[in-house]
């Protein structure tokens, strides 16, 4: 059996060491039964588009998009992309833990989830929510992620939460 590492440290064997000390390492997550590594090849496949500077280029093409379409279709394509950009950074948070994709993740998956719900509300129950509005808070949300990511850094040297793993540090 492998042994622990000292907190805050990664291991072999996936070995997770949080800063709470000895004794309260524990391997990290098992295998999912059906599909292993799902969730890891969907990150891999997005990451170059979804990572700096393909995500701004990504994000920036699909709000011009949305834009010129207009309406509830442009704001349905740009809710698409935020969908995509938020389960990115789900599955990286899973991965590496980056203190940004615990905001951002959700964030903008919710924002995509709220995007298509206001695209297909008949009537105007929903229309203050448009693609400005959604833009807005894509922006509000990565400020956020990142804010917290910088609080992180400062307090802990490291841009990764809890039993983050060197993985965050070589990016």
């Amino acid at each position: 059996m492998d042994e622990a590492p000292e907190p805050g440290r990664p291991g072999a064997a996936g070995w997770r060491c949080p800063p709470a000390g000895p004794g309260s390492c524990s391997p990290g997550p098992p295998p999912r039964p059906g599909r292993p590594g799902l969730v890891d090849a969907y990150r891999r496949v997005v990451e170059p588009a979804a990572r700096w500077p393909g995500g701004a280029v990504a994000t920036a093409a699909a709000f011009a998009a949305g834009a010129a379409v207009g309406g509830r279709p442009g704001l349905a394509i740009f809710s698409a992309w935020m969908l995509v950009a938020g389960t990115y950074c789900l599955a990286n948070f899973r991965h590496c833990r980056e203190a940004h994709c615990a905001v951002t993740g959700p964030g903008w998956t919710l924002a995509a989830v709220l995007g298509f719900a206001a695209a297909a509300a008949p009537g105007a129950g929903m229309s203050w929510y448009r693609l400005g509005t959604q833009l807005a808070v894509v922006l509000a949300v990565l400020a956020a992620g990142h804010g917290l990511e910088r609080l992180v850094a400062a307090r802990t040297g490291g841009r990764a939460l809890g039993g983050g793993d060197q993985r965050a540090q070589d990016r």
